[in-house]
């Protein structure tokens, strides 16, 4: 049977379990104390009637003794709540944030989108922490008291009570089966929360895009139609709301008409004491209140459930395979025969392929788009597995890795410049832990970036803005390149590292990466030629195959594929002699 997720989450930190346990049981003693509270309230009414001055005084001593301790038990429950709550929780987003880093990248690209798990993994802890901080101590209160209130009704009068016992059970059931759509309502327009955000998240992203084709409409109408359906849920969840608070409107109503018709009977006939009714009319209330919050309750907790539902559907994606431990690399850094591979939903991306990249050589892979050039450098970063055929790395099957022992050996300069939000040393120094300031720098002169940073006001510690907005396209590109350079690992990856970059800055940068690529293994992915003149071999991919390889000569001579593409780019399509 599958567990409620609200109840997997607290097994998941039953370590903090004791410290919430007593929360609860502290909860319980402000049961304890209200009623007792309430009882000698009645017993000083009584003993004023009846002329007992000293006894009254003394039961109202008691009775102001039972409330000043229910003030010390709540600072000593709210002490209490902070502490383990924040503990708790630290440690719940330290592991979201492991999943995020550690889970099983292919399942992360396909399946989630970024501005979803952002609310996934902040709105929804958010929400669960605000439930463990707050409504477990409130609830629990709540209910504690009403039953003590309850319990205490029944031993000052059974015919009192018995109006609470007929009508409660009828009313606390119709309300828990209205509220049962709330869950999976509440789930769903968390769903579309998290849908709006991932489209504020592209809009912010590609801003410029967005405003030059014209595309504000589009997305308005995307994240008007994902506000909508969420509105929709809200407005069944209300409709549901507004169902229960009905309920629970006519229960109370019910229940005060025969508490006083009821009281006032059994005091006319002298079956009950007037500090005994009062003591009962105060009782209730707590039960009263329990009773009204009822609906709050359980609309809490569905709300609740349904984000710790969202929240292990993101924490339920599997780790990477740990692969093995102390290996002993091969120098030679990729081989692979009758490679295939698909994304599930489509035909084979990689069908058959066939490839080797030996040490200390640059080797190119060129094709059309969607040839599977993109798809071949996620196997060979072990992002995605092979379903058949055999991936060498460094002369292990990519599954026998462990994957920080692999990308160790690997620096990667993809097309689009990524950069991180803070200053140039830092961005520099995400290729290698610990690089010395004097290491940076020679990364900085190798890519001829050194001048420019020695312009601005703060050098190496100059802020470049959220994803290097301050940089031309060009510079950001060589200092990611001063990136993979610091990192010294014997192969480098290149994803199209030029192609968004204009011919003069081309040429600018192409010369830092032949800095970088100096004495190293090197597969460049390119679709614009000009970028792979300088490699050793080439490999020209046609639907997943290798259908031509060589060296660049003689795919020359050969006047094929990469001599066609050649032609079409202008380039020299004479084989030297």
């Amino acid at each position: 049977m599958e567990i409620n997720p609200l109840v997997r989450f607290y097994m998941d930190n039953k370590k903090y379990l004791p410290g919430i346990l007593t929360i609860v049981g502290i909860s319980l003693f402000s049961g304890v104390l209200k009623m007792l509270a309430a009882t000698f309230w009645g017993r000083a009414v009584d003993f004023g009637l009846e002329g007992l001055i000293g006894d009254m005084v003394f039961a109202a001593v008691l009775m102001a003794v039972f409330i000043l301790a229910d003030c010390v038990r709540t600072a000593v429950h709210y002490h209490i709540i902070g502490r383990i709550t924040e503990n708790m929780f630290v440690e719940v987003r330290a592991r979201a944030f492991h999943k995020l880093t550690h889970g099983d990248p292919a399942i992360l690209e396909n399946q989630f989108r970024t501005g979803d798990v952002a609310t996934r993994l902040n709105s929804d802890i958010d929400l669960l922490s605000t439930f463990s901080a707050g409504h477990v101590s409130n609830f629990s209160r709540l209910v504690f008291s009403g039953l003590f209130g309850l319990f205490a009704c029944i031993f000052l009068s059974w015919q009192l009570s018995l109006a609470y016992v007929v009508i409660l059970p009828v009313s606390l059931g119709l309300v828990a089966l209205i509220s049962k759509p709330l869950q999976a309502q509440k789930k769903k327009s968390l769903d579309s929360g998290g849908s709006a955000m991932s489209i504020v998240a592209d809009m912010l992203a590609g801003a410029l895009t967005v405003k030059a084709f014209g595309a504000q409409e589009h997305f308005q109408e995307r994240f008007g139609r994902m506000s909508d359906h969420m509105v929709e849920m809200e407005v069944k969840s209300a409709k549901v709301s507004m169902k229960m608070t009905a309920v629970k409107y006519i229960a109370n109503v019910a229940q005060t008409m025969c508490l006083f018709i009821v009281g006032s009977w059994l005091v006319s006939q002298g079956l009950l004491k007037v500090g005994v009714f009062i003591s009962f009319v105060t009782l209730s209330n707590y039960i009263t209140d329990a009773f009204a919050q009822s609906d709050y309750m359980i609309q809490s907790i569905r709300r609740t459930t349904a984000c710790a539902q969202r929240y292990y559907e993101v924490m339920d994606i599997p780790d990477e395979l740990p692969g093995l431990v102390g290996m002993q690399a091969s120098p030679v850094p990729c081989e692979a025969q009758n490679l295939t591979f698909s994304y599930g939903r489509e035909g084979r991306v990689l069908d058959g392929l066939s490839l080797r990249i030996p040490a200390g050589k640059k080797v190119a892979v060129v094709g059309a788009s969607g040839c599977g050039k993109s798809t071949l450098l996620k196997l060979l970063c072990r992002f995605y597995y092979p379903e058949s055929g055999s991936l060498k790395l460094f002369g292990m099957e990519s599954l026998d890795w462990r994957p920080d022992d692999l990308r160790a050996r690997m620096a990667i300069v993809t097309q689009n410049s990524f950069l991180f939000d803070g200053t140039v040393y830092e961005n520099v120094a995400y290729g290698r832990p610990g690089l010395t300031r004097a290491q940076c720098e020679k990364a900085l002169r190798d890519v001829e970036l050194w001048d420019l940073v020695q312009s601005f006001p703060q050098g190496m510690d100059q802020p470049i803005g959220e994803g290097g907005l301050t940089l031309s396209g060009g510079q950001k590109q060589r200092l990611c390149i001063a990136r993979a350079m610091v990192k010294e690992a014997p192969l480098v990856l290149l994803d199209e590292a030029t192609s968004a970059l204009d011919l003069q800055t081309e040429r600018e940068v192409q010369k830092s990466l032949d800095k970088l690529l100096e004495g190293r293994s090197a597969v460049i992915i390119a679709h614009r030629l000009s970028t792979v003149q300088g490699a050793d071999y080439l490999y020209y991919m046609e639907k997943g195959r290798v259908v031509e390889e060589g060296t660049l000569p003689s795919l020359l001579a050969l006047k094929g594929r990469y001599y066609e593409m050649c032609r079409l780019q202008g380039l020299p399509t004479e084989v030297e002699a």
